[in-house]
């Protein structure tokens, strides 16, 4: 989830759960709003390590302890001392420790519902959990957490807020149960073509949550359709524009398109060698990312070769993908090196 999300989620759960009018601690709704909006977004503070290796931070530290439940208290006391020395009240860092806490958890559950994956026991484990119902940016999702920071601002009363929070868990569910109809027509389409399938995935899409990519895993190859759960929209031909490339992906399940994807290229000889590129230990942390890992293209210059590997997860037919590793070399004789294509 983006972090202006994650802060107006914290500042609303905040604002909901200790309002000023029910409480004994010298704090206005408004600095009760701050307070959770920067505990809210606290966690993304993990950014920073991207400068210090853009790899490692993407794979290892992304969604690491800062994301952590094991962590959460010790972060939860950062925060709140923190906005006691803000508030000039240090008194008060237990009461302020406890509202960071609650913002915490929001943050690490609205992170969960993506697909990237949080770590949510580090650094006890790297293990990653992931609900996989939201896209990471999602309109709908932000604009009811938006409501429901306004009507906090504007009025002493928490029923509009927790109002909000309860249409936001609904609309949640909504997305669990468009994402198990989603599965569900995949996994049929996979046994009705006979297809040995490793696994079934149902990932979220931008812009709706009837948009969904449906991902048919089997040793060698992955099928792929895109859908709209709604209705779908009748095919335009006229592809010049952005939305117009967006309404043509998703389509109704029973005119959707499936494409097959190889996932090292035609069998044989190049895709053994590709696939033992995949391998290389250089590539080590992004396969630890890549869940659903393919060849994305080989770039061949004077005497260069680049073998370019991303994560289906994050691919869409109208925007580049944002992961894209793989190894170069500047000749026969030399070693691959791990790269990034920017």
């Amino acid at each position: 989830m983006d972090t202006l999300t994650h802060s107006l989620l914290g500042a609303l759960a905040v604002r909901t759960a200790f309002p000023e009018k029910d409480s004994t601690c010298p704090f206005t709704d408004r600095q009760r709003l701050f307070a959770g909006a920067f505990a809210g977004a606290f966690p993304d503070i993990d950014y920073l390590a991207s400068f210090i290796d853009p790899m490692i931070y993407l794979t290892l530290w992304h969604r690491g302890i800062t994301h952590s439940f094991v962590m959460l208290p010790l972060w939860a006391l950062l925060a709140g001392f923190t906005l006691a020395l803000v508030f000039r009240q240090r008194h008060e860092w237990h009461f302020l420790s406890l509202l960071a806490g609650v913002a915490l958890l929001t943050h690490i559950a609205s992170d969960l519902i993506t697909v990237y994956g949080t770590q949510v026991f580090a650094p006890l484990s790297g293990w990653r959990a992931s609900i996989g119902t939201t896209f990471v940016i999602d309109p709908w999702f932000t604009l009811i957490v938006i409501t429901g920071f306004v009507a906090g601002l504007k009025s002493a009363s928490n029923r509009l807020p927790a109002a909000t929070l309860a249409i936001l868990l609904a609309y949640l569910l909504l997305q669990g149960g468009l994402k198990h109809h989603a599965l569900s027509i995949a996994q049929d389409h996979a046994d009705s073509h006979d297809k040995a399938a490793i696994r079934v995935v149902a990932l979220p899409q931008p812009f709706s949550p009837f948009n969904w990519k449906v991902i048919v895993e089997t040793d060698d190859d992955y099928l792929i359709g895109y859908m709209d759960l709604l209705s779908g929209s009748e095919y335009d031909s006229d592809q010049s524009g952005f939305w117009t490339k967006v309404r043509n992906t998703y389509r109704s399940p029973d005119h959707m398109d499936w494409d097959r994807q190889l996932k090292f290229g035609t069998p044989g000889i190049q895709s053994r060698h590709i696939e033992a590129l995949w391998l290389n230990p250089q590539l080590n942390y992004f396969r630890r990312f890549a869940e659903l890992p393919v060849l994305y293209r080989i770039d061949q210059y004077t005497g260069k070769t680049c073998v370019w590997f991303t994560d289906l997860r994050y691919v869409l037919p109208y925007l580049t993908p944002p992961f894209r590793y793989g190894l170069c070399r500047d000749g026969q004789d030399t070693a691959w090196t791990l790269d990034r294509l920017k």
